[in-house]
């Protein structure tokens, strides 16, 4: 009977200390999976399975991309990343051994398995260490310099590689890198400068590379806060263009962490105290070469180098001792210059070593004092026309670029454009390297500047910035449209580039009034990549700014001002609170949206005319404004019905309807919310299910379920980590500390500020502030039998601070609790003032939620000013409408008050009467700090009955 074939999806294959499971596309180093991408896997895949077979690149290909129009450079790149993955170096070969002619062969011994058998392999990713580059080139001649840096960054936090450009100092830097992944718990990470122009922005550059979503004006203070306790070695790569900014970062990251590292490579030291600076001269050369062989030359690492390249370019090449000379003086000519000596050298296919020579060292050839730009400029001229125009065009691009973005800009069908790239990386104008799938490339900062300075000189620059504008909308509209389905990690992992793409874009055309529009239309569609990234305070200055342009560019009461005017409101709000620029683009984009019909951006508008209502203490109008985004809701949009019962039922809480809003959260919870998407706020999209839980919280605990009041904070906190819904998460963290503070678990509080402070810290939400404020202080006047004055300065401040972000809900509350700590510390005249702008301010604005506990402090300081008939009266008053508005919470801390104060009259039957009524009606939260009270005081009130 014929054997059964193993099911290849099942199979694994084991070397060394790697488990590749085809199947799963993954691959494992030690139980934990190696970042490589699929198409890696693929080839690796097909060379393990002929394992001790030459494998020729042509049968590669057409296994790993079956069916397409692949070029030899995705094979290249890929292999080179596949093989540094494996740990193969220069020279060393453990695994996949190249065979002259593009061949490659599996080496190493193979075992072949079944991974069912093994150890299970894990589903998902550990954290990433680094995000140094896949791909990397060969070095040569470094190893001096990289040991001498490795010990400089044992010695000195601070090292600078110095020297010209194309000397190779990013080469020389990621090695460096490479080699200190393990010395640092918080890993190594490379911050690309090149990548910004605003010098503005180095400190955001530092924040995004790190994983510190935030979005301060100014970032360094988050970024050094961020870093504070973290071990890790920074990569600040490519700084000249912006040294002065970037010192100030370093500056201040040396001054404010002690574990962070940084390696920084530029033209010019930083000029910092302790800086470690390391000049990076060109490769070693023979001092006299006139009768050298080839085996001598060879050991001169620029000639390496170049016989390198060189056979790259030509697979024939081979250096013989008739060319050594010559080859040697080539490089002479050229000092030696990493670049400089590779695009001559890739040259050899056209020149031989002696007429290349002549080329260099002719009236022609680059001139010793500018090796570098005369260097590009040769190698540009003797480029074919279209992949001199693609090298111009493509050096618009910030950053990576992959072959659709390079055809869009040249004008090249995508076939041509990957010819041309393939072409230019053989040349090496251009290095590729592998993300995920895609084989994307990129200019050294070195060839990027002369390609603009080339397009500039062809008079093509302006068409082609109009072609780059109008890519990066076309793929950032393609990006919005996906963003409700693909997941958040995939998503900012495809189009995270774009974001530098698209601030250089916008900057092309900043003072360009004749493309208005086109600026206009680039900030609309990069509203969601600001977004996800957390960008608000760029996306606000941004989208301000194109809102000035709006009626010059002719976009007068269009849907893009439409979109601006919300998203700016959004971004307003949350960054600079609710101030009432927020409301009048608010009004501008409803008014719009009415005359256009969009039901979309109705409820959007209504949702945050709605919030920023209740936010400033305008409560019915909230409420009539909500109810007017659920009728809408319920006519045009159902998925928005959870979003309009959630601001309801805050609209009622704050009105002190508080059995209506708990149930309206609870039917909103009961329902099926999963599946919803919930993007009717702008610019922050929240989660309906962490919001319902939240907001549940307060109307639980205020109408007597301590209990489940923590239960429903601590499970929205613990639904809404720091991902893609920053603001339900703030929401969440915001709400835990009013619930834990009342019951008087105040180290869970104290926990739930501290996250709140650490979720401001990273999202700049600064409408959040002062909540953070208000309940660091109230904890630290609470904790003490009498609160100190810093304490109480301190809750002073915070109240100030609500009132400059125009965050007003809640104050009667803040006030109130600051009137009683007033009392506590003896300042009665202050206190009584306090708490009589506290019920004023809730009667003002009908915000009854807390008017029970206002009446109890307002009675706490009539009795400690001796008038204790005045404040009984309004112990009654206030558990009289406690009952009335459902609170039995205060009504029970009202009753634990005025049992207190009649058994000091000796109507300790009446104490025990009222309090034990109220008690009687908790099924739960025995534990919190009211019913404790509760508790001792009925005792007390027995004992003193059985006396």
């Amino acid at each position: 009977m014929q054997a059964e074939l193993p099911d290849r999806k099942s199979q694994s294959f084991a070397f060394g200390p790697f488990l590749l499971v085809p199947g799963r596309s993954l691959l494992l180093q030690g139980g934990v999976p190696v970042r490589i991408g699929g198409s890696a896997v693929r080839i690796l895949t097909v060379l393990v399975e002929r394992a001790g077979e030459v494998v020729n690149k042509r049968a590669l290909m057409d296994c790993v991309w079956p069916g397409t129009m692949t070029d030899e450079c995705h094979l290249k790149v890929n292999m080179a990343a596949l093989r540094r993955a494996l740990g193969d170096e220069p020279g060393v070969t453990r695994y996949i051994a190249p065979v002259r002619g593009g061949s490659y062969r599996f080496v190493a011994p193979v075992r072949a398995g079944s991974p069912f058998a093994l150890e299970e392999p894990p589903t998902c990713e550990t954290p990433p260490s680094h995000n140094l580059p896949l791909a990397r080139t060969r070095i040569f001649g470094r190893a001096d310099e990289i040991d001498l840096l490795r010990r400089d960054l044992d010695e000195a936090r601070l090292v600078s590689i110095v020297g010209c450009g194309g000397a190779g100092k990013t080469t020389v830097a990621l090695a460096v890198a490479e080699q200190a992944i393990d010395a640092y718990r918080d890993g190594v990470w490379l911050v690309e400068m090149a990548l910004i122009r605003d010098p503005d922005l180095v400190a955001s550059a530092i924040a995004m590379t790190v994983g510190l979503a935030a979005n301060f004006a100014d970032m360094l203070p988050a970024v050094c806060d961020h870093l504070r306790d973290r071990e890790m070695l920074l990569v600040l790569d490519n700084c000249e263009h912006v040294a002065a900014a970037t010192a100030r970062c370093v500056a201040r990251l040396l001054a404010n962490t002690t574990g962070v590292r940084l390696l920084v490579t530029s033209r010019t030291p930083l000029w910092l105290g302790g800086e470690r600076v390391r000049w990076l001269p060109g490769l070693g050369l023979p001092v006299f070469s006139g009768d050298m062989n080839a085996d001598e030359a060879l050991l001169f690492p620029a000639i390496q180098l170049f016989v390198d390249r060189a056979a790259n370019a030509l697979e024939s090449f081979e250096l013989c001792d008739a060319d050594a000379p010559t080859v040697a003086e080539i490089c002479k000519v050229l000092d030696g210059l990493p670049l400089a000596v590779e695009l001559a050298a890739t040259r050899i296919d056209s020149f031989g070593p002696d007429d290349l020579l002549r080329q260099l060292a002719g009236s022609e050839g680059p001139q010793r004092q500018c090796v570098l730009p005369k260097m590009l400029d040769w190698s540009d001229e003797l480029l074919a026309t279209r992949h001199a125009t693609l090298l111009r065009t493509v050096s618009v691009f910030a950053g990576t670029f992959d072959v659709e973005d390079a055809s869009a800009v040249s004008g090249l069908p995508q076939v041509e454009a990957a010819r041309a790239l393939a072409a230019l990386l053989a040349k090496s104008l251009i290095v590729a390297d592998v993300d995920g799938e895609n084989l994307v490339y990129r200019l050294l900062d070195t060839v990027r500047d002369h390609g603009l300075r080339r397009l500039h000189a062809s008079g093509e620059a302006l068409a082609t910035r109009q072609r780059h504008a109008e890519h990066v909308c076309t793929v950032l509209k393609r990006a919005t449209a996906e963003w409700a389905w693909r997941p958040a990690g995939e998503w900012g992992s495809r189009y995270g580039r774009f974001l530098y793409d698209l601030r250089e874009a916008l900057a092309s055309f900043e003072k360009d009034g004749a493309h208005g529009s086109l600026r206009v239309r680039l900030s609309v569609a990069g509203l969601r990549l600001w977004d996800h990234f957390s960008h608000t305070e760029e996306c606000r200055r941004q989208v301000s700014h194109a809102i000035d342009h709006v009626d010059a560019a002719g976009l007068s009461g269009s849907v893009d001002e439409m979109q601006l005017c919300a998203w700016l409101a959004g971004a307003t709000m949350f960054t600079r609170g609710f101030v009432p620029q927020a409301m009048v683009v608010l009004r501008r984009a409803l008014q719009i949206a009415n005359r256009i019909g969009s039901a979309d951006y109705r409820l959007r508008c209504l949702r945050m005319i709605g919030i920023y209502e209740l936010s400033t203490g305008e409560h019915e109008a909230g409420r009539r404004t909500l109810e007017a985004f659920a009728f809408l809701a319920a006519m045009q949009d159902a998925s928005a019905l959870p979003e309009s019962e959630t601001n309801l039922a805050l609209a009622e809480l704050f009105l002190g309807h508080l059995s209506s809003a708990r149930q309206r959260l609870e039917r909103v919870l009961a329902g099926d919310l999963h599946a919803l998407v919930h993007s009717h706020s702008v610019p922050f999209s929240t989660d309906c299910t962490v919001d319902a839980e939240c907001v549940l919280s307060q109307p639980l605990w205020l109408t007597g379920s301590p209990d489940a009041a923590m239960r429903a904070a601590a499970t929205a906190i613990h639904r809404a980590p720091d991902g893609k819904f920053p603001l339900s998460s703030s929401n969440a963290l915001s709400n835990a500390c009013s619930v834990f503070y009342w019951s008087g678990h105040f180290e869970t509080c104290h926990r739930y500020v501290e996250m709140l402070d650490a979720h401001v810290g990273r999202h700049g939400f600064l409408f959040r502030r002062p909540v953070v404020m208000f309940y660091r202080a109230a904890l630290a006047c609470a904790q003490s039998e009498v609160p100190s004055e810093g304490a109480i300065s301190a809750l002073e401040q915070s109240i100030a601070e609500f009132h400059a972000v125009h965050h007003l809900a809640r104050l009667p509350y803040h006030l109130c609790v600051l009137a009683e700590f007033l009392a506590k510390r003896g300042r009665l005249a202050d206190a009584e003032t306090t708490i009589r702008a506290a019920l004023e301010r809730a009667s003002a604005t009908r915000e009854r939620w807390c008017v029970p506990e206002l009446m109890r402090v307002q009675a706490t300081i009539l009795n400690a000013a001796g008038q204790t008939h005045e404040a009984d009266k309004r112990l009654l008053e206030s558990m009289s409408l406690a009952r009335e508005i459902g609170a039995l919470s205060w009504q029970l801390r009202t009753g634990n008050d005025l049992a207190q104060s009649w058994r000091s009259q000796a109507r300790g039957r009446d104490a025990r009467e009222i309090l034990l009524r109220v008690h009687g009606r908790f099924l739960e939260g025995f534990g919190t700090r009211d019913l404790v009270t509760a508790a001792c005081v009925l005792a007390s009130l027995q004992g003193h009955e059985s006396a």
